[in-house]
C-alpha cells in the first residue's frame, strides 16, 4: 500500500470513529464496504444509510476505490438496418453500451460474461445528432468519452459520461471544419500535473490541387476542451512532417500523460506514432517498433494502438499474421518487444485477412487477450495459441478497457450535467436511485432469536427490507403495498423493452398470484412468469398451432389450495363456423416445475370469452363468457384442484335501454368477487358478499360518467381511504365514493392496464425443470 493510499485509509478511519452514528459498526467492515467491494455492492451499500452514502461520494474514497477497482471492458454494439432497395446494411443507431466482466468462477471454462448492471442504450440519451453512430474516444478513471460524427450534417459532437453515477455531459459543438480536412483524430486523458481532464481534437487541412506532399510541411491544428471550463480552446497551429491517419484509428489511447495515434511520416515509407502531451499541450513523434518484412510481400497492412498490462502496444495485421508489439519501458525505442504472433492458420473460424485493424481491448487475469477481430469479440490464449469467438454480440461492434469509479461529473463546475441513464439499468438490477433514510442495523440484532428477528423484519416496508438485505446474510420476508400515496416506485418497476425476450412486442398482464406475475406476448403468443422482487423471469414452452385456426385464446393463472402448485390454464377457441359453433375448443394446463403443457381435452362450453385474461380467487380462475344457447353472458370458472370447468352464479342482469353499449369486467374488491357493468356513461359495481352464493350479489357502487365508455373498466384495488383505483378511458384514475368524484392520476401515458400485486420473495428457481433468466 502506498503512503498516499495509507493516508486516505487513516482519514476514513478517523471519520468513522468520530461519527457517533457509525460507532456500532466495526471499522474493518466499514473499510471493506467502502473501499474493497465491487462497484455493484458499493452502490447497494449507498442505500443503507446517509453516512455511508456521504462517505462513498467523498473524494478521498473515490480515489481509494479507484486504486483498487478492477479493469473491465465496455463493448459498443450497433444494430444494423437492412436497406432492401439497395441491398445495403446501414448502421443508423447510436449503439448499446455493454459492460463485459471477467468471471470469478470459471467452472464452465468461459472467461467473460455480459453484466447488464451498467448496460444501457445510447439511443435513449438526449443528444444533438440523431441516427448516427456513437464511437469511443477513450476512458480514464471511470469517465468515458464518446464521439458522434455526422459528415452529412457537418457536425462533430463529443460526450463524457460515467455509467456508475449515471451522469453525462454534452460538450459544446466543435468548429464544423470537415471540408478540406485530411485527418481528424481524438484523444481523452488527464493531466498528471494539474489533474485536469482534457479532450483533444487534432486535424490537418488537405493540400491544394497540384501541390505534392513533400513540397511543404503540413500544418497541424488542434482544439482542447478542459472539463469544467465549458469551452474549447484552439492551439497555435504547428508545422509537422507527418500526416494524421484516421483510417486506422481515429481515437488515441491514453498512457503516461500522452494520447497516441498512428501517423504517416513523409520522411519514412513506414507509419510511425505521434503523441500529444496533456501537460505541455504539444505534439511530437514517438519511437515506433521496427517494421516487419511481411509488408514487403504484399500491400496489405492494418495498424492500431492499445494498452496491454500497463504498456503501450502496437498491433500489425498482415495478410498471413497478426503481430502485437509491446513497449516494455515507456519511451525507450529499444524496449519494443514482439510479444504475440497470431498466425492465420489458427483462426479458421474467423474471416481472414481482416480488412479492418484488429483492436485490442485488455489483457485478462489468466494472460488471455480480449480483442475485436473483424467485428467479433474474441479471446486469444497465448498458452494454447488459440483464438476463440466469445459469440457474445452480433457484428458491428467496438470495445475499450474500463475501470469503474464513483468520480462525479458534478465536481466539474461550469458543466451542465444530465442524468439520462438511470431509467435503463437500475431498474434491471432491482433497485432505484432514491436514497431515503434507512436505519443502520446494530450488530447486536444478531443475538435476537430468529423468530423475533423475522417478525420484526417482516413488518418493514419493501424498500427498507431490500436495503437491509444488503447488510446481513439472512433472508427476510416482505410485505409492501405498491401504490399507497400515489407515486411510482422505480424499485419495483420493469421496462419490458430491457428484457430481451419481451422487446418490440405488446405485453399484456394476465394475472398475479403471491408475487408472481403472468405475462402474455400478444404478437407471438408467448407466455412468461416473472417476479419483479427477485428479478427472475420464466419462459413457458411455446404453443405449437396454426394461429389462423383459432379465433381467440384465453388464459388464467393461479395456485392450487390442495397441492400448492402454480398453474396456467389456456383455452383455444377456433374461428366460428357457419353453424355458429367454433371449429376447435380445447384446454391445456401448465404446472410450474413440470416443463410441459398437459391437455385437458375438449371443453364442454363455447368459451367465447369477452376478455382474454381470467381472474383468480378462491382456487378458481374465472372469465365472463357468452352462452351459445341463450346468447347471455355468464361466469365460467376453472377449478385448479379438480381441473374442471363449470358455470358460476352471476348477478341479475340489468335492462339495456335502446342502443346502449354494455361492457363487463371482473375484479376483487376487499377480498370479494365483483363485476363491473358499464352502460354507456354509467358504471355499476356488483359485489358477491358470500362467495358462491347467488343471492349475495349486491350493487355496491354506481358511478355516473360525463362521457360514454366503449371499453370495459378494469378495477385494480381499494385504497386505504376507501377510494377505488381503476383504469378506464386509457388512464389511471381514482374514484372517491364519499365525494363521488373521479381524479385522473396523470401518472402514465395513455393506453395502459393494471393489476393488484402483492410482492414476495418467492423464487422461480425453486421450480425445477424450468429455465430461469434474470433481468
Amino acid at each position: 500500500m502506498t503512503e498516499e493510499i495509507a493516508n486516505q485509509v487513516q482519514n476514513l478511519l478517523k471519520r468513522t470513529l468520530m461519527d457517533p452514528s457509525m460507532e456500532a459498526l466495526p471499522v474493518e467492515l466499514t473499510i471493506d464496504i467502502l473501499s474493497r467491494l465491487p462497484v455493484k455492492t458499493i452502490i447497494h451499500c449507498k442505500l443503507v444509510c446517509k453516512k455511508w452514502r456521504s462517505l462513498v461520494l467523498d473524494s478521498s474514497f473515490v480515489n481509494l476505490h479507484l486504486s483498487k477497482s478492477p479493469l473491465t471492458a465496455f463493448v459498443i454494439h450497433h444494430k444494423p438496418r437492412v436497406c432492401t432497395n439497395a441491398n445495403l446494411i446501414v448502421l443508423n443507431d447510436r449503439g448499446t453500451l455493454n459492460w463485459v466482466v471477467e468471471k470469478e468462477d470459471k467452472v464452465d471454462h468461459q472467461h467473460l460474461y455480459h453484466d447488464r448492471f451498467l448496460t444501457f442504450d445510447l439511443n435513449s440519451l438526449f443528444l444533438n445528432i440523431r441516427n448516427t453512430l456513437m464511437l469511443q474516444v477513450g476512458s480514464v478513471n471511470g469517465l468515458i468519452c464518446l464521439g458522434q460524427f455526422s459528415l452529412k450534417a457537418n457536425v462533430y459532437d463529443t460526450y463524457i459520461c460515467n455509467p456508475v453515477t449515471r451522469e453525462y455531459i454534452i460538450l459544446p459543438t466543435q468548429s464544423p471544419r470537415t471540408d478540406g480536412l485530411l485527418g481528424v483524430v481524438y484523444g481523452f486523458g488527464v493531466s498528471s500535473l494539474t489533474g485536469e481532464y482534457k479532450v483533444v481534437r487534432a486535424f490537418q487541412a488537405k493540400k491544394k490541387y497540384g501541390v505534392k506532399h513533400t513540397d511543404q510541411p503540413s500544418v497541424l491544428e488542434a482544439e482542447v476542451y478542459t472539463l469544467g471550463t465549458g469551452r474549447w480552446r484552439s492551439l497555435v497551429p504547428v508545422p509537422v512532417t507527418y500526416w494524421l491517419n484516421k483510417f486506422y484509428q481515429f481515437y488515441g489511447p491514453f498512457l503516461n500523460n500522452h494520447c497516441h495515434w498512428i501517423v504517416s511520416d513523409r520522411k519514412d515509407v513506414h507509419d510511425t506514432i505521434g503523441t500529444f502531451d496533456l501537460d505541455k499541450e504539444t505534439f511530437q513523434l514517438f519511437p515506433s517498433p521496427p517494421p516487419s518484412e511481411a509488408i514487403e510481400e504484399n500491400n496489405f497492412h492494418r495498424q492500431s494502438l492499445a494498452i496491454l498490462n500497463g504498456c503501450l502496444c502496437k498491433l500489425d495485421t498482415y495478410h498471413s499474421e497478426l503481430t502485437i508489439w509491446v513497449m516494455k519501458e515507456y519511451g525507450i525505442k529499444n524496449s519494443w518487444h514482439k510479444e504475440v504472433v497470431i498466425k492465420r492458420d489458427i483462426t479458421v473460424d474467423l474471416k481472414w485477412p481482416s480488412y479492418k485493424a484488429v483492436h485490442l481491448i485488455m489483457g485478462l487475469k489468466d494472460g488471455s487477450i480480449l480483442m475485436v477481430f473483424e467485428n467479433k469479440l474474441c479471446v486469444f490464449d497465448p498458452h494454447s495459441d488459440t483464438i476463440e469467438d466469445t459469440k457474445m454480440f452480433d457484428h458491428y461492434l467496438s470495445g475499450f478497457a474500463y475501470r469503474p469509479s464513483f468520480l462525479k461529473l458534478q465536481n466539474f463546475k461550469s458543466e451542465r450535467i444530465r442524468f439520462g441513464l438511470e431509467e435503463v439499468d437500475y431498474k434491471m438490477i432491482g433497485f432505484g436511485l432514491s436514497h431515503g433514510h434507512i436505519p443502520s442495523i446494530n450488530p447486536s440484532m444478531e443475538g435476537l432469536p430468529a423468530e423475533l428477528t423475522m417478525d420484526i423484519l417482516s413488518r418493514l416496508p419493501a424498500k427498507t427490507i431490500i436495503h437491509c438485505k444488503l447488510v446481513g446474510k439472512n433472508g427476510w420476508k416482505w410485505k409492501i403495498k405498491l401504490i399507497t400515496t400515489f407515486y411510482t416506485d422505480s424499485l419495483m418497476s420493469l421496462d419490458v423493452n430491457l428484457v430481451p425476450v419481451l422487446q418490440n412486442s405488446r405485453i399484456l398482464n394476465i394475472g398475479s398470484v403471491n408475487g408472481l406475475i403472468f405475462l402474455w406476448q400478444h404478437k407471438h403468443d408467448n407466455t412468461y412468469i416473472c417476479n419483479p422482487v427477485t428479478r427472475e423471469i420464466l419462459i413457458l414452452p411455446g404453443l405449437h398451432y396454426h394461429k389462423q385456426d383459432y379465433g381467440r385464446i384465453i388464459y388464467g393463472f393461479g395456485v392450487s389450495s390442495l397441492t400448492g402448485e402454480y398453474k396456467v390454464v389456456r383455452t383455444f377457441q377456433g374461428s366460428v363456423l357457419s353453424n355458429g359453433r367454433p371449429s376447435v375448443i380445447e384446454a391445456q394446463v401448465y404446472t410450474l416445475g413440470t416443463g410441459h403443457w398437459r391437455s385437458l381435452g375438449g371443453v364442454p362450453y363455447q368459451l367465447n370469452g369477452f376478455r382474454f385474461c381470467g381472474l383468480f380467487l378462491n382456487n378458481h380462475c374465472r372469465w365472463i363468457v357468452s352462452d351459445q344457447e341463450d346468447a347471455s353472458k355468464k361466469l365460467c370458472t376453472f377449478d385448479l384442484d379438480k381441473e374442471t370447468f363449470q358455470f358460476f352464479p352471476s348477478p341479475p342482469p340489468e335492462a339495456i335501454q335502446g342502443n346502449q353499449s354494455h361492457r363487463q369486467s371482473l375484479a376483487v374488491l376487499k377480498g370479494c368477487l365483483c363485476i363491473l357493468d358499464t352502460y354507456d356513461s354509467e358504471v355499476m359495481i356488483w359485489v358477491m358478499k358470500e362467495y358462491g352464493i347467488k343471492n349475495s350479489w349486491h350493487k355496491e357502487v354506481v358511478i355516473t360518467l360525463e362521457w360514454p365508455l366503449f371499453k370495459p373498466i378494469r378495477l385494480i384495488e381499494v385504497l386505504k381511504d376507501g377510494s377505488i383505483l381503476m383504469v378506464f378511458g386509457k388512464k389511471l384514475r381514482v374514484f372517491n365514493p364519499r365525494s363521488e368524484t373521479i381524479n385522473d392520476m396523470k401518472m402514465f401515458d395513455p393506453d395502459l392496464s393494471g393489476l393488484a400485486y402483492r410482492p414476495s420473495f418467492l423464487k422461480l428457481q425453486n421450480f425445477e425443470s424450468e429455465r430461469i433468466d434474470m433481468f
